[in-house]
C-alpha cells in the first residue's frame, strides 16, 4: 500500500465523519440511551402575554407511564439565575421559564412532563389543563411610527457575546447630517427584512444524567461545550469541574445552538429531581420559540455622494423588538463602519418592547443584514449615477481599516472584483434594466461586495503520538458540520509526518483541552495555531529525547540532524528508528504535548518573535469577497429563477479547500434563501408564528439552487495567527441577497427593498 504525500493541509481531505453521518452511525445528543432513561417534553404557552390562574394535571398525570407533571408552582428553582450579559458565559437569555405565573410570550415554557415513552410524554403534555387571565400581546414594528414615544428606547451597548464583547449601539464619525445636506446625491430608502428562524436539520436536544448526586453529564446540542458547562454550573449552583458537557457533533447550529437555553437547564433540574437520565428534544414548532431567532427590523438609510460617486456620507436607523425582560439588537449597522471610505456616519438603533423571546445569533449576524441594505444602496447609487457598480466601489474602496485608520492585516478585495467579473462574465452586462432576455424571460445581473470580521479566541490543544505508531489530536471544540475533527488529523498528520489515517481527533468533551465556541467563523483561526504548536513541540520532545538517549542510535546528534517520517525517526545519514523504541527507551507508551493560542486584544497581534514585533499592533481583521449573481424573471408571473451566482473571496490561508467551499456554498445558498424564501410569520392577534415548520417555513430545495462557483485567492494572514487562517463560516451568506435583489431590479426595472422579494411584489402596479 503506498503511503500518501504530504503535505495533508492545503488538500481536498472528505470530511472525517462523512461515512459515519451518511450511514446514520453517528449518534447525535437526541440518540443517546441510558439506563432508567425519561422522556420529557414541554408544554407550550398558548397564549403571548397574561398570567396563568391555575393549572390542572390531573388527567396528564394519570396517563400510563407518566413519571412526573412539572408546572410554575412545583418546578424546581435555579440557584442561581442567568445573567445577560456575563462575561465568561454566553446565555441565550436571562429570562427563567416556569420560574412565575407570568406569560411574556407564546410558546413559553409553562409545563414540563416526564414519562417511560416518548409517546406518553406527548399524550401528557397535551392534556394539562391550564386557566389564563389573558391580556393583548405588543408585536410587531407597525403602527408605531413616532420613534421619540415611551414605545421606543435606545440601547448605549449591544452584547455581541464573549466573541466581540460590546458594539456600540451609536457610532458617529464626522458631521453626517452637514454630509447629506450637501451631498450633490443622496439615495434614502426603508428596508424591511422579515422573522427569520434557524432550522438546522438536528433540533435543540439535552439528555442530562447525575451521579452521586452533585455531578452531573449533559449529552448537548452545543457549539460551545465549555460554554454550556460554565452556565449549568452557575444556575445549578455546582462547581464547573462537576459538570460534564459532551457534544462531538452537531447537525447544525448557525448561532441557536451556542448560548445556554433553558430547555438545559430544565432537563438538568428535572433529572435531579426524580433521580434519573432525562432527555429532551425539542420539537419542530418549539424550535421557533426555544432558542432565538433573526428579529423582524427596519433599517431606514440616508446615503450621500459627489456626482462622481464618492461617498460622503451615511445615516442608519435600525428598528426591532426585544423582549420585556431585556435588550438584545443585532447591529445591523455595523458593516457601514468598515467596509467602505465612508468620511462621515451616524447610526441609530431603536428598540421596542414586544411579547416575542429574545432573538439571537444567526449566521453573520449584524453583517448579513447589514450588508444587505448597504449593498443594495450602492447599487441603487451606481445606477443614479450611471457609474458600474464594481467601479463605485473600487471609488470608494477603504485602504485603511475606517474605523480607526489602522492597516489592514490583508486585504484583496480588488482582485476579488476583477476574479470575479472575468469568472461570472461581469461585461456581458448591459446597464438599463429589462434590456437583457432569454427565452421570453427577462434576465438580471448584479453584484455585491461581501465581507465579515475575523474573530479569535483562546485555544487549547493536545497532541499525542503513541508506542503502537498512531497519534491523536484533541480539544474540546465541537463540529457543526466545518470538518473540525478533518483540519485537526490534517495539521497534526503534516506536523508528526505520518499517514492522515493513522491520526485520530477527539472532540466535544469539557473532559478536552478547551476550545473556543464554534461561531464567528473563528473557530478554525484559533483552534489551528494551538494544535500547531502542540504538534511542532511533540515533535521537538521526540526529537530531543531520541538525541539524549545514551543507549540510543542518535545519542550526541543535535536535533537538527532529526527528523519524523512515518512513524520513525530518521537522520540525514539514513540512519534511522522507530518512535515505539524511543519511547520504550524511555518507559513510555505515549508521548503528549498540548499547545495554546492567545489573541491580544481587538485588532492586536502577539507574536511573540522578536524579528516579527515590528509588524504587532492593531489592524483592521477581515475576510473578503465578492458575489455575482444572475436571475430570470417571468414577466408575467413574477417567478424568480437564480440561474448563476458566482463567489470570490480571500480568507486568509485554506486549510481543506472541499471543506472550505462546501461552507461557501451553504453560506451562499442561504443568502439566496434570505433574498428570496424565508420569512417567518406573526399573527399579531395572538402574539404567534404561524409557519413554525419545514413545509410552510420556505426554504431553497435542489432545483432552486444553481450550481454555484466559488474560487478562492491565495491569501495567507500573517497577522492573524501563526496558521494564517480567517476561516470562512460566515462571510457566505453576506451580499448574497444584495447581488440577487440588484439581479432582480436589472431584469425587471423595479426596486424592492422587502425580504423576501415575492412575485406579488413584482406584479404590483
Amino acid at each position: 500500500m503506498t503511503r500518501e504525500a504530504h503535505p495533508f493541509t492545503g488538500r481536498p481531505i472528505p470530511r472525517t465523519e462523512a461515512g459515519l453521518k451518511v450511514s446514520g452511525a453517528i449518534t447525535y445528543a437526541g440518540d443517546v440511551v441510558l439506563p432508567g432513561l425519561l422522556h420529557a417534553v414541554l408544554v407550550p404557552s398558548p397564549i403571548a402575554r397574561g398570567t396563568i390562574r391555575s393549572a390542572d394535571t390531573t388527567a396528564a398525570a394519570a396517563v400510563p407511564g407518566v413519571v412526573r407533571v412539572f408546572t410554575p408552582g412545583t418546578m424546581p428553582r435555579l440557584v442561581s439565575p442567568p445573567e445577560q450579559p456575563d462575561w465568561d458565559i454566553m446565555y441565550g437569555s436571562a429570562f427563567v421559564p416556569m420560574a412565575d405565573a407570568t406569560i411574556h410570550y407564546a410558546g413559553q415554557p409553562i409545563g414540563l412532563v416526564l414519562a417511560e415513552t416518548l409517546e406518553a410524554a406527548r399524550h401528557a403534555a397535551a392534556i394539562v389543563r391550564y386557566a389564563f387571565d389573558e391580556d393583548g400581546p405588543c408585536v410587531g414594528l407597525e403602527g408605531d411610527a413616532d420613534l421619540s414615544g415611551e414605545a421606543w428606547h435606545e440601547p448605549e451597548q449591544v452584547w455581541l457575546g464573549f466573541l466581540a464583547g460590546h458594539l456600540p449601539g451609536a457610532v458617529r464619525r464626522g458631521d453626517a447630517a452637514a454630509a447629506l445636506s450637501h451631498a450633490e446625491v443622496t439615495i434614502e430608502g426603508r428596508w424591511t427584512l422579515a422573522y427569520n428562524h434557524h432550522n438546522p436539520m438536528e433540533p435543540a436536544a439535552s439528555v442530562a444524567v447525575w451521579e452521586d448526586g452533585d455531578r452531573l453529564t449533559l449529552y448537548e446540542t452545543s457549539q460551545h461545550v465549555a460554554n454550556h458547562r460554565n452556565g449549568l454550573a452557575k444556575v445549578l449552583g455546582l462547581p464547573r469541574e462537576n459538570v460534564r458537557v459532551v457534544a462531538a457533533y452537531v447537525g447544525g447550529g448557525f448561532g441557536c445552538k451556542g448560548p445556554v437555553w433553558s430547555h438545559s437547564w430544565l432537563a438538568a433540574l428535572a433529572a435531579r429531581e426524580v433521580g434519573r437520565p432525562v432527555r429532551l428534544v425539542l420539537s419542530r414548532a418549539e424550535m421557533y420559540t426555544s432558542v432565538g431567532f433573526r428579529e423582524e427590523q427596519r433599517i431606514d438609510l440616508a446615503l450621500g455622494a459627489t456626482r462622481d460617486g464618492r461617498l460622503v456620507g451615511a445615516a442608519v436607523t435600525k428598528l426591532s423588538a426585544t423582549p420585556a425582560w431585556e435588550d438584545w439588537v443585532e447591529p445591523s449597522w455595523y458593516p457601514f463602519t468598515f467596509l467602505y471610505d465612508l468620511p462621515a456616519l451616524e447610526t441609530r438603533c431603536r428598540l421596542r418592547r414586544a411579547n416575542v423571546m429574545a432573538p439571537t445569533f444567526m449566521r453573520a449576524p449584524g453583517e448579513a443584514p447589514g450588508m444587505l441594505v448597504q449593498e443594495c444602496a450602492l447599487n441603487e447609487l451606481a445606477a443614479e449615477l450611471g457609474i458600474d457598480p464594481i467601479d463605485l466601489r473600487l471609488r470608494n474602496h477603504a485602504d485603511a481599516y475606517p474605523v480607526d485608520g489602522s492597516p489592514w492585516s490583508s486585504k484583496r478585495l480588488k482582485e476579488c472584483y476583477r476574479v470575479g467579473a472575468e469568472r461570472f462574465g461581469w461585461p456581458q452586462r448591459r446597464p438599463e434594466p429589462r434590456t437583457m432576455r432569454e427565452d421570453g424571460l427577462l434576465i438580471g445581473i448584479g453584484m455585491a461586495s461581501a465581507s465579515h470580521t475575523v474573530y479569535r479566541q483562546p485555544a487549547r490543544a493536545r497532541v499525542t503520538i503513541t508506542a503502537g505508531g498512531t497519534a491523536h489530536v484533541a480539544a474540546s471544540a465541537t463540529d457543526i458540520g466545518t470538518g473540525t475533527a478533518t483540519f485537526m488529523r490534517q495539521l497534526a498528520a503534516d506536523a508528526l509526518a505520518l499517514p492522515i489515517d493513522a491520526v485520530r481527533a477527539l472532540i466535544g468533551d469539557t473532559g478536552l483541552p478547551e476550545a473556543p465556541m464554534q461561531a464567528g467563523a473563528s473557530l478554525t483561526g484559533s483552534l489551528a495555531p494551538a494544535v500547531m504548536e502542540a504538534a511542532r513541540d511533540l515533535t521537538a520532545r521526540l526529537l530531543g529525547m531520541a538525541a539524549g538517549q545514551e543507549d540510543g542510535p542518535f545519542h550526541g546528534r543535535g536535533t537538527d540532524d532529526l527528523r519524523l517520517e512515518d512513524n520513525r525517526i530518521v537522520a540525514r545519514d539514513g540512519a534511522s528508528e522507530t518512535v515505539a523504541a524511543v519511547l520504550r527507551r524511555a518507559g513510555l507508551t505515549e508521548l503528549s504535548c498540548e499547545g495554546r493560542f492567545d489573541p491580544g486584544g481587538p485588532g492586536q497581534v502577539r507574536t511573540g518573535e522578536p524579528e516579527r514585533d515590528a509588524r504587532a499592533g492593531p489592524r483592521g481583521m477581515h475576510s473578503f469577497g465578492a458575489i455575482f449573481a444572475r436571475v430570470a424573471v417571468d414577466p408575467d408571473l413574477g417567478m424568480i429563477r437564480v440561474r448563476q451566482l458566482t463567489g470570490v473571496y480571500a480568507c486568509g490561508r485554506i486549510l481543506n479547500p472541499k471543506l472550505s467551499e462546501s461552507q461557501l456554498i451553504g453560506g451562499i445558498t442561504w443568502g439566496m434563501s434570505q433574498a428570496l424564501f424565508e420569512a417567518t410569520h406573526m399573527d399579531p392577534r395572538f402574539g404567534r408564528f404561524t409557519n413554525t415548520n419545514l413545509a410552510e417555513y420556505m426554504i431553497p430545495v435542489n432545483l432552486d439552487v444553481p450550481v454555484i462557483d466559488v474560487t478562492f485567492l491565495d491569501d495567507p494572514d500573517p497577522f492573524i495567527n501563526p496558521a494564517g487562517v480567517k476561516g470562512v463560516g460566515e462571510i457566505g451568506i453576506t451580499g448574497v441577497a444584495a447581488a440577487i435583489s440588484d439581479a432582480v431590479w436589472h431584469a425587471t426595472g423595479k426596486r424592492l427593498r422587502s425580504t423576501p422579494i415575492l412575485a406579488e411584489a413584482l406584479l404590483e402596479d
